[in-house]
């Protein structure tokens, strides 16, 4: 097998595919059938070549018809090539040059079965030990001869005039055209002196091989025309082929008798059934992706979005799981997810100056915008692409459509949330101002004790004292008074007028270290069961005064010898996260009668030991958390004291 008919075989092969593609992938423009047609005329003049090295050297009747007709098909290609260039660098052929081009065609085309485009055959002996059927060229061949070489001219001016006007993608384009018909003018240089005597190696097909790939590179890396996948699966499949065909050729490597034979082919026919398929995928996808810039599965973009927003519920997740697919996907340098619908005025896909603009609409209209910037590979948004986001968009249209009732249930419940919050707020308050007619008469009954005791003492002391002790005795009382009347006012200031609150994170658990660091129960055993929680939004020194007055009261509870336990937990109430402290004693316990009354103001089972203002302060403090607090005690079994805070979301 020569090196002539290695290259002559190359080069036919690859036209014969690109034909059938450019005639097969659709969608088909003029641009694609030209250049099918191109491929194909210079198919029929290369299986020329072929044929010239296959057949008898004697050159009889039958090899002088098969030349005849190959060359019948062949004369287009000077037509062809010249309409394609125009239709590629985005021009028209003038209506003169146009007709002259056909006139021409047809009237060579009309000769090749004469004398006057081939009168016969002859033996030509080649350089490499290569012998081939050559023609004798007529006058009409040599009229071929010279259209193909004005067909190159003309290639070259209409690209060489295009490219001033030329930017990014398309000058590109042009780069690779320019170079493609140099490339098939070298190769007429080596063929047609070779009619004339002139020994030259036959290299002519090995440099069509050379244009054609070209024009193959331009078509992958530079969407000279949009038959890429075809390409890329054609490649896939031929791949697959030949794997399958060495498989089976495989087995006649082997002795192997028949019904084993037939048994591994059996095997081999269902494996390739089953892997076939698979194989031609695993091939084709990086296949694409490593040599066909910006290509991407645009069935995998698509499901894989769609699969992601089967569980979504809110309109921001929607824009970024499209934003990231797309990004991951079509190699985007940034999206910028504009979600405010106020700033959106495009309804359709449209190039701004800070990148293409993409809405997601709902059958209420635009909803937001996502802003693509450029590519990674600086290419521009094909029709392809446009095609795809506007698909996305639609996709986009049905998520938000279905998540738009929830998202106005999820406003609604969040706008009656704070609605309720609000009317928390102002029930503590009215509940503070009921409290505080009663807190302002308990305290005038409060006041006037010390003031009493303190008037009839005076009352009481001798016009004439003369025993300095008499006067320690009378400012010792009197000093112990004042300080009882001024705690009195001191507690009811802190119930009636609050300091101004900071709310921050906190961690309850650090608040009642706080408040243990404060004030140690000495007497009673302390017994701590904290857990790790969740934080909760309050004031740190409410709260830690909450728990002093909490562990005070427990210690005071208890008579003689006892254990205070605190415990702390996370857990969930009405579906929502709480916190939970609980503060027990083994004290005297609170009858049943006075456990709705311990909250109130001046209440207390053990004046002796307090003004009945602690408990209160407590309640007013874990209502501004909106928190709640509650009693669970028998008497003489000692008290709990059980708080929940909501956790913070």
């Amino acid at each position: 097998m020569s090196f002539y008919f290695v290259s002559s075989l190359l080069s036919a092969g690859i036209n014969f595919l690109l034909a059938i593609l450019s005639f097969t992938y659709k969608p088909i423009d003029l641009t694609k059938r030209l250049f099918g047609l191109t491929c194909a005329s210079l198919f029929c003049w290369i299986l020329w070549d072929l044929f010239s090295l296959l057949l008898p050297q004697s050159g009889g009747p039958s090899s002088l018809i098969i030349a005849r007709t190959l060359y019948f098909f062949s004369v287009f290609i000077a037509a062809f090539y010249a309409f394609f260039i125009a239709s590629a660098t985005r021009s028209k052929m003038s209506a003169p040059l146009r007709f002259l081009f056909i006139i021409l065609t047809l009237i060579i085309a009309g000769s090749v079965f004469t004398d006057y485009f081939i009168p016969g055959l002859k033996r030509e002996a080649l350089p490499y030990n290569t012998v081939r059927l050559g023609v004798e060229g007529g006058a009409f061949y040599f009229l071929f001869i010279g259209l193909y070489y004005f067909s190159g001219i003309y290639g070259l001016f209409k690209i060489i005039y295009a490219y001033p006007n030329s930017r990014g993608e398309f000058r590109n384009q042009l780069n690779y055209l320019l170079l493609a018909t140099l490339v098939a003018f070298s190769a007429s240089f080596v063929y047609f002196p070779s009619l004339f005597g002139v020994e030259i190696p036959p290299v002519d097909n090995l440099i069509l091989s050379f244009y054609t790939m070209l024009i193959f590179y331009a078509i992958t890396k530079h969407e000279l025309m949009d038959i890429r996948v075809a390409i890329s699966r054609s490649a896939a499949y031929s791949s697959v082929g030949v794997l399958i065909v060495a498989s089976f050729a495989a087995l006649y490597l082997f002795p192997l008798n028949v019904p084993l034979a037939l048994m591994i082919g059996a095997a081999l026919a269902l494996f390739w059934a089953w892997a076939a398929h698979r194989l031609r995928g695993f091939i084709q996808t990086p296949l694409e992706e490593k040599w066909i810039p910006g290509c991407y599965n645009s069935d995998k973009l698509i499901n894989g979005i769609a699969r992601k927003l089967v569980p979504v519920l809110e309109r921001g997740e929607v824009f970024k799981i499209i934003a990231d697919e797309l990004k991951s996907a079509v190699k985007i340098k940034n999206i910028e997810i504009i979600t405010d619908k106020q700033k959106v005025a495009a309804t359709d896909l449209t190039q701004t100056k800070p990148g293409l603009v993409m809405p997601l609409s709902s059958s209420e209209g635009v909803e937001g915008a996502l802003i693509l910037e450029q590519k990674i590979s600086e290419d521009p948004y094909s029709e392809q692409d446009l095609t795809i986001f506007r698909t996305i968009m639609v996709q986009a249209l049905a998520i938000l459509d279905r998540i738009r009732p929830y998202e106005k249930i999820k406003h609604e419940f969040e706008a009656n949330q704070k609605k309720l919050y609000d009317t928390e707020r102002l029930l503590a308050r009215s509940e503070k101002i009921a409290s505080m007619a009663h807190l302002i008469q308990e305290y005038n009954h409060e006041i006037r004790t010390p003031l009493a005791i303190m008037s009839s003492k005076i009352l009481a002391l001798p016009d004439d004292c003369r025993k300095i002790s008499d006067f320690k005795e009378v400012k010792e009382y009197f000093q112990k008074q004042i300080s009882r009347a001024s705690d009195i006012v001191d507690n009811t200031l802190r119930l009636s007028k609050p300091k101004e609150r900071h709310e921050t994170d906190v961690d309850l658990n650090e608040v009642i270290e706080g408040a243990l660091a404060f004030y140690q129960p000495i007497g009673a055993d302390l017994v701590k069961a904290l857990n790790s929680l969740p934080v909760i939004k309050g004031d740190f020194e409410d709260l830690k005064l909450v728990f002093i007055n909490l562990v005070k009261n427990a210690r005071e509870a208890i008579p003689d010898k006892g254990t205070i336990t605190i415990k702390t937990s996370a857990a969930r109430e009405d579906n929502a996260p709480i916190v939970v402290a609980e503060i027990s004693d083994t004290g005297i316990g609170i009858p049943k009668e006075n456990q709705d009354k311990i909250f109130e103001p001046f209440f207390s089972t053990h004046v002796t030991k307090g003004r009945g203002l602690g408990l209160s302060i407590v309640f007013r403090i874990i209502r501004e958390h909106l928190g709640s607090i509650e009693v669970k005690s028998q008497p003489g079994q000692g008290a709990t004291f059980v708080l929940k805070f909501p956790a913070k979301a």
